[in-house]
């Protein structure tokens, strides 16, 4: 086993030796280097040192050249730290020549330092676009003397393309101006402008002055950004002083604000030169886009907030001259999410309406103006929404004084409120002659639902429109206007309307011969359009589909200035149909005598009462566009009318217009197929020449109906004239049944009337014929008196059929002021009674006479009293008197002088 031990351990080899080290030489380069790192700094140092004074030299020498010698630059102290590359200069003063070159602008410039800071060496050696950490200017003041008057070759050329040295550019990261006081005072007429402040602190951030910072978007002015604050500035320009406490500009911050603006005129006003004095104590931009505003020519912003602005202007008369610039040319869009006026005050002098607005409150909501697109429909006047509001405001419209007390319009809400609204005509001798005159006074007016979308198509759209308690007083013009719808077109293409309310109006028209008088007007129109289309609409009654009228105490002149009309109720419905007057009255200003002495001649003084007249199935679409009274059936409740007349004067020489030929000459159409009078009552009173004794005659109980009262050819014919049946009682004793027919296109104006008189005693004339003729009917009964009449333009015809008995007259005679019967009258009387009268008819024999009815017409009379005359000359005839007697007793006219003196 012992082949199987362990071998023995081998000795370990030895450790190998360490390399000798030798020390290195030293090496001759380094030395080099470090001789000309010295040599370096020996010429830097002395390089430092010339070329701080060689750069002031250059720079006074630079300005030299540029300005052909006649600025002079001075620097009070310059120094540059190549290390740092910094250049600090202090106490620059620029001066100009004695003259100066019309080319250049004749400026003093005071600058206290100047520091440059971070300058790119290498770029600027190579002239390319030189990096510079900032530019800090402290201290300054400007004074501009005079501007130039020439253009020069390089005037037109942008900025980055007049840097010295032939510079590509300029990277300022920061350029600022602090403590900058400016004078701009140029020489020249007396109303060059000038301007001055206190002082301003203008910063920019990464002021890139090259072609890329020029066409850079994002830039405005080559920066990124700019910050300007401007203290106590004011300037004199076109004959006003500006002053401004405060201005802060920030583009970063997108936010521009104007503290105590004012402006002023000066002097005094200048023909043909406007003269604005405004005060501006906020005013306030934010998120504006500036840099859109310089490239794009596009307005961005967020809010505009103007505070209490107070502004004052007077325009000349003549208006401005020079040509207007449209917003289109510098302007292509505009975009403001929020604007807002806070309490404002407007006044403008020398312009047509010359406004005075107190309180104003406008907010305008997403107002968006492109000028190369149509503007959007969805927009009201480039806004989404409008908020306006004018406390006490004042104008002139058309030579009249509008005031109002407030003023409310709401987009949002499509709401419009007027309060106080007052307007005053124009002082005798102002205003057009002859010209439209309105005097109102409307408490309040209120519109609603107003689709201002709509309105800037030029189409007025809403739902209704509430008028409260207006007081109008409308003289319309001399001349008719044109009709509404062409007035309205100026401003409007199309007027759409729901509902129109006017509550408890007062109106008055003036300059109408008929001009009404309208209390307590409640009218409600509905469906209202007004435009060409709705002007010609058979549909549309004064463009409206339905209108609706009630209203208090209606008067109006009548036959001015002898009469005035009126009725305490009218109810007016045109969808159905319906005009209704409640008490009417005409009512005479003159007494029978005063009436014959105005107008120089006999005319009675005429009264006439109506319960109630009741139009039913009126055409109003007839009535209003032409003038026509068509309907279906017309009402007269309860007429009382009384006439009173006197005998002294000459007889009206002007011809009765109350006859049935005046229809012919009517010149509109008056269609009633059905005319009911119901419970009439008719008072005459009369007073002879002969004597002072008033006499009367009454007809009561006045019940008729008249078929077809029409001049319309198509129902009035020969076949189908007018026809009507009356009853009524003379003097309240005597029944008269009565028949008519007229043909009343006949223009010989042949009609027929007969009827029925009795029973009734022939005394009950005696209260009419007594004082009037002094006639007495002594004794008399009427059992029955039938008459038939024809009557045309030459008199009357016809036979009456007489029965009475114990027919006796008495003449009379008038002296000492009583009616007496005298010897004479006795006498006559007596043979009278035996010779012609006959006392009874059938007579004696039982022979039933019969009158003849015939007497002339005088055209002057109306048709009633030639049926008057008719029926008297049959009378007397038939009672005995002969047919030529008869008829010249039916004619008689009393006729006297007029009494001297006025009378009412």
């Amino acid at each position: 086993m012992s082949e199987l031990a362990a071998p023995t351990a081998l000795p370990s080899p030895a450790a190998p030796r360490a390399p000798k080290v030798h020390s290195p030489r030293p090496r001759r380069w380094m030395w080099w280097l470090l001789g000309v790192a010295a040599v370096l700094l020996v010429l830097t140092l002395v390089a430092q040192r010339m070329l701080d004074p060689w750069l002031r030299r250059k720079l006074v020498q630079q300005v030299s050249t540029q300005t052909h010698g006649q600025y002079h630059l001075q620097v009070g102290a310059l120094h540059t730290s190549l290390w740092q590359r910094v250049i600090r200069l202090s106490d620059l003063r620029l001066r100009p020549a004695a003259t100066v070159a019309d080319t250049l602008p004749r400026i003093r410039l005071d600058v206290a330092q100047i520091d440059i800071t971070g300058i790119g060496l290498l770029a600027l050696l190579r002239k390319g676009v030189v990096p510079v950490d900032s530019v800090v200017l402290d201290s300054a003041r400007v004074e501009v003397l005079a501007l130039a008057q020439k253009p020069t070759k390089n005037a037109g050329k942008p900025l980055y393309e007049k840097l010295p040295l032939k510079l590509k550019g300029l990277d300022i990261g920061y350029f600022g101006l602090q403590h900058v006081q400016a004078n701009y005072q140029p020489g020249g007429t007396q109303n060059q402008p000038t301007a001055q402040f206190r002082r301003a602190d203008l910063s920019a951030q990464s002021l890139l002055i090259s072609a890329a910072g020029a066409a850079d978007s994002q830039r405005l002015g080559y920066a990124i950004g700019w910050n300007l604050r401007l203290q106590h500035a004011q300037g004199h320009v076109g004959g006003h002083q500006l002053a401004v406490a405060g201005l802060t500009v920030s583009t970063a911050d997108q936010r521009i604000q104007l503290d105590s603006g004012r402006v002023q005129p000066l002097g005094n006003a200048t023909a043909g030169k406007p003269r604005v004095d405004l005060t501006l104590p906020r005013l306030l931009l934010t998120g504006l886009r500036a840099a859109e505003l310089q490239h794009q020519h596009r307005f961005r912003a967020d809010s505009l907030l103007i505070r209490q602005p107070q502004l004052t202007a007077i325009l000349p008369a003549t208006g401005l001259a020079g040509k207007s610039t449209s917003p289109q040319e510098y302007l292509k869009s505009l975009d403001l999410t929020h604007l807002a006026v806070q309490e404002g005050y407007v006044r403008v002098q020398g312009a047509a309406a010359n406004p005075v607005i107190h309180g104003l409150q406008v907010a305008g909501t997403a107002i968006h103006f492109d000028s190369l697109n149509a503007p959007d429909a969805q927009r009201i006047f480039f806004a989404k929404a409008w908020e306006v509001a004018l406390g006490r405001s004042q104008a002139t419209v058309a030579a009249h004084a509008l005031a109002l007390g407030s003023v409310h319009l709401s987009t949002a809400k499509g709401t419009f409120d007027l309060r106080s609204v007052r307007i005053r005509p124009p002082a005798p001798g102002q205003g057009k002659p002859g010209g439209v005159r309105v005097d109102l006074k409307l408490p309040g007016l209120a519109l609603a639902g107003l689709d201002s979308k709509a309105l800037q198509q030029r189409h007025f759209k809403a739902q209704s429109l509430v008028l409260d308690r207006p007081d109008l007083d409308f003289t319309p013009p001399v001349q008719p206007p044109p009709p509404f719808w062409k007035l309205l077109s100026k401003q409007l293409r199309r007027s759409d309307l729901a509902v129109v309310r006017v509550n408890h109006a007062d109106v008055r028209f003036g300059r109408w011969r008929h001009a009404p008088h309208v209390r307590d007007l409640n009218a409600t129109g509905k469906s209202i359009r007004i435009d060409s289309v709705a002007n010609i609409d058979p549909a549309r009654i004064a463009y409206a589909r339905v209108w609706v009228l009630n209203t208090g105490r209606f008067s109006a002149p009548f036959d001015r200035p002898f009469y005035r009309a009126s009725s305490q109720h009218v109810h007016l419905d045109t969808d159905a149909h319906q005009l209704t007057f409640s008490d009417m009255l005409l009512r005479p200003r003159f007494s029978p005598i005063g009436m014959n002495l105005h107008k120089g001649y006999q005319a009675p003084a005429v009264t006439i009462k109506v319960k109630r007249l009741a139009l039913a199935g009126l055409d109003f679409v007839g009535l209003v566009n032409h003038g026509d009274f068509r309907m279906k059936r017309a009402t007269v409740q309860s007429p009382v009318v009384t006439i009173a007349s006197d005998g002294r004067g000459p007889i009206n020489p002007n011809k009765s217009k109350i006859s049935p030929e005046e229809m012919l000459n009517l010149p509109v159409i008056v269609d009633v197929p059905r005319l009911d009078l119901v419970n009439g009552n008719l008072y005459t009173t009369y007073r002879s020449p002969l004597t002072p004794i008033t006499g009367t005659m009454n007809i009561n109980r006045f019940n008729g109906t008249f078929l077809n009262l029409s001049n319309d050819r198509r129902h009035q014919t020969p076949a189908t004239p007018l026809t009507g049946r009356a009853t009524t009682y003379l003097q309240n004793q005597c029944r008269l049944d009565a028949q008519l027919s007229v043909y009343l296109l006949d223009p010989k104006g042949r009609h027929h009337i007969w009827g029925v008189f009795g029973p009734g005693p022939f005394a009950m004339l005696n209260s009419m014929t007594v004082p009037t003729k002094l006639v007495e009917f002594k004794r008399g009964q009427a059992q029955r008196i039938r008459f038939d009449m024809r009557v045309d333009r030459q008199g009357t015809t016809g036979t009456m059929w007489a029965e009475y008995t114990g027919l006796q007259m008495e003449l009379l005679g008038y002296k000492h002021e009583e009616v007496k019967k005298t010897l004479i009258k006795r006498v006559i009387s007596k043979a009278v009674n035996v010779i012609v009268i006959r006392d009874q008819n059938p007579r004696k024999r039982g022979e039933l006479v019969t009158g003849e009815m015939k007497s002339t017409r005088e055209p002057r009379f109306s048709v009633f009293a030639l049926w008057r005359q008719g029926v008297v000359s049959g009378l007397f005839n038939n009672a005995g008197v002969p047919q030529k007697i008869a008829q010249k007793l039916s004619e008689a006219q009393d006729q006297a002088p007029l009494p001297k003196g006025p009378s009412k």
